[in-house]
């Protein structure tokens, strides 16, 4: 997910700088920036829950 995200925000960079119009602000602010923080907040969700299942795990196993 880290690195689709990263791809995206290359590929976004790379079309803007051609694509610089009313439609595509409209399409960043709408779209993409709304993103950003989701991503980073859903990746550190997944963090915390990866490292509660493997303490889990381990204290399972003791």
């Amino acid at each position: 997910m880290r690195h689709a995200m990263e791809d995206l925000q290359r590929a976004w960079q790379e079309v803007s700088e051609s694509w610089q119009d009313q439609v595509s602000q409209q399409f960043s602010q709408q779209y993409l920036e709304p993103l950003i923080p989701v991503t980073k907040r859903t990746l550190d969700a997944i963090s915390r829950m990866q490292d509660l299942t493997k303490k889990m795990q381990r204290d399972c196993e003791s």
